[in-house]
């Protein structure tokens, strides 16, 4: 038992509950020894619960509540253990990450259903080399989420914002609410600009990894219901845990987390036919692009460049995928949409060309170019040509969409202060549509009628927090808030 000064400076430590069975003690305290000689700290009930306590299990709630996440020892007694389940429950219910660590049997007679998804550490055969690689995750995953909280106006780049290693975790998102009329506080980040670093909620100026990911559902109040309503999905990076790729129906309804990895996932955009996504997936000194099947969640490596890569999307034929890529600056490149034949589609000296979307026809690319926040739109045909300037009264951070309707939307502003403006292909038109919500972030719907977006709940805070996903008509009108949750929904893409 540990004396009331230990205890108390551990629980001021970013530390880890255990889950495990009673007949596993003997593996447990090695473990524990093991991860806190190597630096992690770890709260077990055995040194934390005062024997006969009547509150022992509040007290186990709280534990779990403030940790980092939950280590849970897999074995055949733990998975008939009904307090191992239990504190498994609490703690995705509380958006905690998991981390299975099996330590006998095996997956058939150790791992719990809920759990069978999860990469999970084995230390049947490799018991040293387990535990360096779990030290590692835990170690990362902790570094992820003190920057988060530590960022108070993070530049678009997951480690969570999401974790360079990061670890993050499994939850059960909270309901998405609904609302008629409400005055948002905005953003969408895009974070496709460092590309080599992690992305980090939209916070001001801008926008803005394998998996073998847990998909739930949860069941939301669809928006109001008026004539011509909007259809199809929208793909975001949602921060549960960390840098997540999450799905809604445009109406608000059918909430899905589609990824739940030990590394950030986030800059999704869904395929032609709505049934995969391209996303990007951090590693720590570089990204990569993979795809994700949004049925089951299984997902595949496209890429191997170990580069800074991002904005990734899928032509309307569904034949190449268009990225940007780091190389001194961004370019624009673009590969076959099995992720072959990588090459360069094009790219200026000194300045960076990025965040490009095709056009409905997927004849023209329409991109950003110039450098840091300050950018401007140009067209080109993707077979050839020379770069149009789109409007020169522009200045954007560069993520922005283009209509089958004929129109382009995007954002700009200052800090905290961005807004909504579509423009005709050549440039004239231009109208504001969002003000005063710092909405950023745009996609139109299939149909082109819509457009989602980010925006702050909390604008006059400037709470980093508050960014959630909607959608308005593309003149700004009928605005609806599909998520409503304690963490950052962002980068959203709509397709169908």
């Amino acid at each position: 038992m540990q004396s009331a000064e230990e205890r108390d400076l551990r629980m001021n430590t970013p530390y880890f509950f255990m889950s495990y069975s009673r007949e596993d003690t003997a593996k447990q305290r090695r473990i524990i020894r093991e991860l806190r000689e190597r630096g992690v700290e770890i709260w077990v009930d055995v040194e934390n619960l005062t024997p006969g306590t009547p509150t022992w299990e509040r007290e186990i709630e709280r534990a779990i509540r403030e940790a980092m996440g939950i280590i849970v020892l897999l074995s055949p007694e733990s998975n008939n253990s009904e307090w191992v389940r239990r504190e498994i429950s609490f703690g995705e219910q509380h958006r905690k990450r998991i981390f299975p660590v099996l330590i006998e049997g095996d997956d058939h007679t150790s791992t719990p259903l809920r759990l069978a998804s999860h990469q999970r550490v084995d230390l049947r055969t490799r018991f040293e080399a387990g535990l360096d690689e779990l030290a590692d995750a835990l170690k990362n995953y902790i570094g992820v989420k003190q920057e988060i909280a530590e960022q108070s106006q993070p530049v678009f780049v997951k480690a969570k914002s999401k974790p360079p290693a990061n670890l993050k975790k499994l939850v059960v998102p909270a309901l998405i609410g609904l609302m008629g009329m409400l005055i948002i506080g905005g953003a969408l980040a895009v974070w496709n600009r460092l590309a080599v670093e992690t992305p980090t909620p939209p916070p001001v100026t801008t926008e803005a990894p394998l998996v073998e990911p847990l998909i739930t559902d949860t069941a939301t109040a669809p928006a109001v219901i008026t004539a011509d309503e909007p259809a199809g999905r929208i793909i975001f990076t949602c921060e549960i845990e960390g840098s997540e790729v999450c799905i809604i129906n445009a109406d608000g309804s059918g909430w899905r987390r589609l990824t739940d990895s030990a590394l950030a996932s986030f800059n999704a955009s869904l395929t032609p036919d709505g049934k995969t996504a391209v996303y990007v997936v951090n590693y720590g000194d570089y990204t990569e692009i993979h795809e994700l099947n949004v049925n089951n969640g299984k997902s595949k490596q496209l890429t191997d460049f170990k580069k800074g890569v991002g904005a990734p999307e899928v032509s309307p034929d569904n034949r190449y995928i268009l990225f940007h890529y780091r190389a001194s600056n961004l370019q624009l490149w673009y590969m076959n949409r099995d992720g072959s034949s990588p090459q360069e589609w094009y790219s200026v000296s000194g300045k960076d060309v990025h965040d490009g979307t095709w056009s409905p026809d997927g004849s023209q690319i329409l991109f950003a170019l110039g450098k840091g926040e300050n950018n401007q739109l140009y067209i080109m045909d993707f077979n050839s040509g020379t770069p149009r300037l789109v409007n020169d009264t522009i200045d954007t951070r560069g993520r922005s969409d283009w209509s089958p309707l004929d129109l382009i939307a995007f954002d700009q502003g200052g800090p905290f202060a961005h807004e909504i403006f579509t423009m005709n292909l050549d440039g004239s038109g231009l109208i504001q549509i969002t003000h005063g919500t710092n909405a950023q972030g745009v996609s139109f719907s299939p149909d082109g009628k819509w457009i989602a977006f980010t925006a702050y709940t909390n604008v006059a805070d400037k709470d980093l927090k508050s960014c959630e996903i909607f959608i308005m008509r593309t003149d700004g009108s009928d605005v609806r808030q599909l998520t409503d949750n304690n963490y950052c929904d962002y980068q959203p893409r709509w397709g169908n």
